[in-house]
């Protein structure tokens, strides 16, 4: 049976400057609508770390003689769903509708984006919901080992500062600086308008324009100062029930042509329940519940990270383990059967996962928003399933010697009965560490 075919994407530019995808699916009885701006946190300064998040929470304050309750209301009227998100390169507005209430839906997301009022008294309080995030994501030491490795991994660039924000930032942040940064970042040049589902391309073309025709253009986004690793090891001692590790190293960046052997490569390492890490650490060992192996990848550059949290007393074996089976890929590559197991679970979650139309909506408002080619699913496919084995194996020795990588730890401190630390286990092997640890906080 022969994949899906795509359907035509439409590809337009609004008055005000913003680019407007279209992907109609037949049958399809809902729509997603989603506006991408071309802002995230690595585009704040230290000093308002946080502002691009600080104001996605603000749009939905309402504005334009609507509040919060009133906004909230209209949309659970029309059964619909809205929400947000800030990512290290780009915020999204996006919302769900039946397709009878598309022009609706789509109106109300234009009124929260271009209309917000941003008042001082909404600035305080979500302040405090702000700060009560990033408590909540303090507490948690799994988050903390994530944000900890984005700093041992980029160092002072922005992309090793919490997406989220850091308390000094939050803190310092008012409403003259959220009315400059939406003035500046907000408008047309700048954002992407992606839709997908039942609608027809040009109807749905005709709504946004009326929808969105109030949106200044403005100025296209000043190149962003270029990612330099720092490669460190960086622990931070904590009372936890579990140990958690991460390290990785640099990898593709999102228009890199290796980025297809990246998929391929976290895959087999720790993207799947037949990965190496999976089997070798949980299922052979019992030494962990949760282990695997994640991507990131930005416009210049991107990461390829491995992930484990165990009992205190059973971390350095884990990390022991982890570490082989790195250097066993390193030494001994991919064979050919493992790389057509893990091609076959990522074609069929290529497919699977573009089924929806917020999924649809991703795929296009994702491309568009990193200035990227739109590719057609069955051209990835095509991609996906043309990379070898000697080439997974080959990004892999580009990232380097596995214990030279940069490193995250958080939990007991070293010395406690049963603690351990990263630099134990990377001391065994080859190379010498980069960086330093820094002790006792991030």
């Amino acid at each position: 049976m022969g994949s899906p075919s795509a359907p035509q994407v439409l590809d337009t530019v609004l008055p005000c400057g913003a680019r407007l995808l279209v992907e109609s699916l037949p049958g399809t009885r809902t729509v997603a609508i989603g506006v991408w701006l071309d802002v995230g946190s690595r585009d704040e300064s230290e000093s308002r770390a946080g502002a691009a998040h600080f104001v996605e929470h603000l749009l939905f304050k309402g504005g334009a003689g609507r509040d919060a309750r009133a906004l909230a209301e209209a949309m659970d009227r029309l059964g619909g769903q809205f929400n947000a998100f800030t990512s290290r390169e780009h915020t999204c507005f996006h919302a769900r509708t039946l397709d009878q209430h598309f022009a609706d839906g789509a109106g109300l997301l234009a009124e929260m984006v271009l209309h917000a009022s941003l008042r001082a008294p909404d600035v305080e309080r979500e302040r405090q919901v702000i700060l009560a995030e990033l408590a909540m994501i303090a507490d948690d030491p799994g988050e903390t080992a994530d944000e900890l490795f984005a700093r041992a991994l980029w160092g002072g660039h922005p992309l090793g500062r919490p997406q989220a924000g850091t308390v000094r930032g939050v803190e310092a942040f008012d409403a003259a600086d959220a009315r400059a940064f939406y003035d500046e970042h907000y408008v047309g040049r700048r954002a992407v308008i992606a839709v997908a589902g039942g609608v027809v391309p040009q109807v749905a073309a005709d709504v946004v324009a009326k929808a969105f025709a109030g949106m200044a253009p403005g100025t296209p986004r000043a190149p962003r100062r270029p990612a330099r690793p720092a490669v460190r090891r960086m622990r931070l001692p904590r009372r936890s029930e579990q140990s958690h590790l991460l390290l990785g190293a640099v990898g593709p960046a999102l228009g890199d042509a290796r980025r297809y052997a990246a998929e391929l490569l976290v895959s087999i390492l720790g993207g799947s329940p037949s990965s190496r890490l999976f089997q070798a650490v949980r299922e052979d060992r019992g030494l962990c519940y949760d282990v695997g192996a994640t991507p990131a990848a930005y416009t210049d550059v991107g990461e390829i990270a491995v992930f484990l949290a165990s009992s205190p007393a059973s971390a350095r074996e884990a990390a022991a383990v982890t570490l082989a089976e790195l250097r066993r890929l390193a030494a001994e590559g991919v064979p050919a059967a493992e790389l057509a197991l893990h091609r076959d679970q990522l074609l069929a979650g290529l497919w699977m996962g573009l089924e929806g139309a917020e999924a649809r909506m991703g795929r296009l408002g994702r491309a568009a928003v990193a200035g990227l080619p739109l590719v057609p699913p069955e051209e990835v496919a095509d991609q996906l399933a043309a990379v070898r084995a000697d080439e997974v194996a080959a990004l892999f020795v580009d990232l380097g010697d596995p214990a030279a990588w940069a490193a995250a730890y958080v939990g007991p401190r070293r010395g406690t009965p049963g603690s351990w630390s990263w630099e134990d286990v990377a001391a065994d092997g080859p190379g010498t560490p980069t960086g330093q640890l820094v002790p006792g906080g991030a």
